[in-house]
């Protein structure tokens, strides 16, 4: 599996693209908010999206959605329903966003789904904390961690849906995890699972509950 990343937006969301060597079909995992720049990028290196999969439902990973519809107008769009949102909008940080469910069709998924993209078998693991409807997709020895697990650190709870108590038990989960991963986030740098084991504050106190 080959994986490229883009970093998009003020916040710095990490868009992650992958697709086999040699296929044209690729899978996206959070689009950030620039979703015709992803497509240019896109049409750029001759790939062509299968789907869209999203980590959670904030605004800073889901605005692309559009940008890459009116590319590819059929195009899959996966989320757990504990983050599509109510209404058309939703306020943070003092501003009104979009919803999930305001773009249209969604499919849903949930704990321990299995689904193929680009011919690459990814499952889904529930991480609630961030905020509820927060997964975390594993492909092969590769984590898609979202916002749950960073590098260093995890993903804030203060925001409406967070739990801190939740996000701890979603950390002791990753950190029971056999074997090491690569850990990719939804902010910032990469990581691997052993490496957070050892020196992430917030895994090890999650470890110790």
């Amino acid at each position: 599996m080959e994986i490229s990343v883009l970093r998009l937006g003020q916040i710095g969301t990490n868009c992650y693209i992958f697709h086999q060597k040699n296929s044209h079909k690729c899978g996206i995992v959070d689009p950030g908010d620039q979703g015709e720049q992803v497509a240019q990028w896109l049409k750029d290196k001759g790939l062509e999206p299968e789907a869209v999969l999203l980590t959670h439902g904030h605004f800073d990973h889901i605005l692309g959605i559009p940008g890459l519809r009116k590319a590819w107008p059929e195009l899959p769009v996966y989320c757990h329903p504990a983050d599509w949102g109510k209404g058309e909008t939703t306020g943070l940080f003092g501003q009104r966003f979009p919803t999930v469910s305001s773009f249209g069709s969604i499919t849903p998924y949930k704990e321990g789904d299995k689904i193929t993209v680009a011919g690459i078998d990814l499952e889904v693991l529930e991480t609630p904390g961030h905020t509820p409807g927060s997964v975390v997709l594993r492909a092969g020895d590769v984590l898609f961690t979202g916002d749950t697990l960073f590098a260093g650190s995890m993903g804030r709870t203060d925001l409406p849906g967070g739990d801190e108590g939740q996000i701890m038990k979603s950390l002791k989960r990753l950190a029971q995890l056999e074997g090491d991963y690569e850990v990719l986030p939804g902010h910032e740098g990469q990581s691997t699972l052993e490496r957070e084991r050892k020196s992430n504050y917030c895994l090890r106190a999650a470890m110790g509950r």
